[in-house]
């Protein structure tokens, strides 16, 4: 257990990493930057965390909470759960634990971040995609409705506004994407043909 000045410098040093992450990402960061910002001795640092990817890790570990913490909604409403997760997911990319993700995510693909963030990763998808499947279980969409395609055209949308208007997205923008999009899928555009997955129906 750690407690007292331990508790306080790992704190200390996981916040550097998270901010140093958000700034350069993955294969760019620099543990000496994170000592600095930290003002804790490089040696203290390494002794706890030898390698990069241990102290990305434990950075990672360390920002999960926000999703422990607070679960994805479950409404009810398959647009009420889908607007108030997207909501979430807007403002969290507004705070530097969202920066940090998003940096790590742009890098999934190196096999070092792929190790450090796939738990994570598969982890939050589940919860996203099972928010669809009970909205199918409901009767809101059809059978074989792909939870991958109707999120990723939403959060297509989503992100595209986001990044051309400054701030968080206006909520009516946001319900209005939720509604186009799941009406769509409730046409039965979005369910799997064959049983296979992305593959938009004829």
């Amino acid at each position: 257990m750690l407690g007292g000045r331990s508790e306080r410098v790992v704190q200390q040093v996981l916040v550097a990493t998270v901010a140093e992450l958000a700034k350069s990402g993955y294969r760019a960061f620099r543990m000496d930057l994170v000592s600095a910002a930290a003002g804790v001795n490089k040696t203290t640092i390494y002794r706890r965390w030898p390698r990069k990817a241990l102290l990305v890790a434990a950075a990672v570990e360390w920002m999960r909470r926000f999703v422990h913490d607070v679960p994805l909604p479950d409404t009810g409403s398959l647009e009420r759960d889908l607007a108030e997760a997207f909501r979430r997911k807007v403002t969290f990319k507004d705070r530097v634990e969202g920066q940090a993700w998003a940096r790590l995510l742009a890098e999934k693909h190196d096999p070092e971040v792929s190790a450090v963030i796939g738990d994570a990763v598969k982890e939050r998808s589940g919860a996203w995609y099972a928010m669809v499947t009970r909205a199918v279980a409901r009767g809101e969409l059809p059978d074989g409705t792909d939870p991958r395609l109707l999120l990723g055209m939403l959060g297509a949308v989503v992100d595209a506004w986001s990044a051309s208007s400054p701030g968080r997205l206006k909520a009516e923008l946001l319900e209005a994407a939720v509604r186009t999009v799941v009406a769509g899928a409730r046409s039965g555009s979005l369910v799997r043909p064959n049983g296979r997955r992305g593959t938009v129906r004829p």
